[in-house]
């Protein structure tokens, strides 16, 4: 027996105690009054009811019924403090039926805080599905929408998840490629490879399957509300997908209209700084050849020395140009 089993059984025992007590010391007190010993018997069907609430266990409920009715038998029924034969056809009758109110209120009580329990749980998936699906509208670039599903996802389903697209046929895994050909779901619990570990789910896009995502079910299993539950979130994640594609798109067309911007001002800010230095060299060049023996050597050398500078600039310019591209 485990800790928590322990402490559950002594727990119940002690819910069990004070109930009795409390209930038998109202039974005694109202008995002093005079009242009637089938009242007494509803009195202690209130505390099963009592029990029944707290303990939610079938077994506590069936020996605590027996030990009330034992009670109401030895201390209130004819004759006090002494024991009444259970062939007495009126007391029989009350304890078949205490035992019959006390096994269906047990059953009820259990039943509901079941449905409570998948309620409240269904409530805390749904407030995760719709804060996931919020979150998805702020995100951009699709490595973070995907970062962002897989743990939205993990969250959402308590199990393992991974996403896989662009699936070739030389995948080893024959459960995803049967999940990505078909556009359907399979693997564990499925139709198609039913013993497999995870349950794998197509993600589609424009009415082709782009990738599928595989869940986890060796832990925990994966419920039909929390399969509706993925399959809304699953849309919202192949719309952020594309959102992302696109806003990536769009950036790279913005991105090739700002480089060909930038190739169309550096051409034109570059012709419009080499065509003077040209300039400069061709008439530096043609007045040393028209009027080279008119010409004193300082002008010689001071046209030479113009040559000379401006030609190295071209020729850096034309350098760093290179550069740029080679970088590129």
């Amino acid at each position: 027996m485990s800790k928590t089993q322990f402490r559950r059984y002594v727990k119940n025992i002690g819910i069990v105690l004070i109930v009795y007590l409390f209930t038998t010391f109202l039974a005694f007190v109202l008995d002093l009054r005079e009242i009637h010993s089938e009242n007494l018997l509803t009195l202690y069907l209130l505390g099963i009811i009592i029990i029944v609430m707290e303990t939610k266990s079938f077994l506590t409920t069936v020996l605590s019924s027996l030990l009330f009715i034992l009670t109401h038998n030895y201390m209130f029924l004819g004759d006090k403090y002494q024991w009444h034969p259970f062939s007495n056809r009126s007391f029989a009758l009350s304890a078949f039926l205490f035992l019959t109110v006390a096994l269906i209120v047990n059953l009820l009580v259990v039943r509901l805080q079941r449905q409570m329990a998948v309620s409240k749980k269904n409530a805390a998936m749904h407030k995760k599905l719709y804060e996931a699906s919020e979150g998805l509208i702020s995100i951009h670039g699709r490595d973070h929408v995907i970062e962002y599903a897989d743990k939205a996802l993990t969250e959402l389903t308590g199990s393992e998840v991974e996403f896989f697209f662009d699936i070739d046929k030389n995948d080893e895994n024959e459960a995803r490629k049967w999940c990505y050909k078909n556009s359907a779901k399979c693997g564990h619990g499925e139709v198609e490879f039913p013993e497999a570990g995870c349950k794998y789910m197509p993600i589609r896009s424009n009415r082709k399957t782009v990738g599928v995502v595989s869940i986890d079910c060796t832990q925990n299993e994966l419920t039909s509300e929390a399969e509706e539950c993925v399959i809304a979130l699953l849309s919202q994640i192949t719309i952020a997908i594309e959102r992302a594609d696109l806003e990536a798109e769009k950036q790279s067309e913005a991105d090739l209209r700002a480089r060909e911007h930038l190739k169309a001002t550096v051409t034109k800010n570059i012709s419009h700084d080499m065509y003077p230095r040209a300039k400069a060299i061709y008439e530096s060049a043609k007045a040393m050849r028209e009027n080279m023996n008119l010409m004193e050597n300082d002008e010689i050398l001071e046209k030479l020395k113009k040559i000379e500078d401006e030609s190295d600039y071209i020729a850096q310019t034309v350098d760093n140009l290179l550069d740029i591209n080679k970088d590129r």
